[in-house]
């Protein structure tokens, strides 16, 4: 469902790509074809580095800490940890 989408939009750029090449700059129809042709995969990775997908996975999901209560001691205050990661522009970490 994810590719359909995906697809969809794609083929929603071209059709806006061809659009604006034809009305604003005037093109002529093989060249408002083949602007937009080269656009769309221009400004879907200009996009994609822009603003890229956050996927969530099973690897991405580390436990930091378990804190199970005991009932035979008095409870203490806990002390705030706070853990900072760093990820890589390819959102691996």
């Amino acid at each position: 469902m994810e590719r359909l989408k995906n697809a969809g939009l794609v083929v929603c750029l071209f059709v806006v790509l061809l659009v604006i090449f034809a009305s604003y700059f005037r093109a002529s129809e093989i060249g408002t074809f083949f602007g937009a042709l080269a656009g769309t995969p221009v400004l879907i990775h200009v996009f994609n580095r822009l603003a890229p997908i956050k996927r969530e996975s099973h690897r991405e999901q580390v436990p930091t800490a378990e804190f199970t209560p005991r009932l035979d001691i008095v409870p203490q205050p806990v002390e705030q940890v706070f853990v900072l990661r760093m990820e890589r522009s390819n959102g691996r970490s």
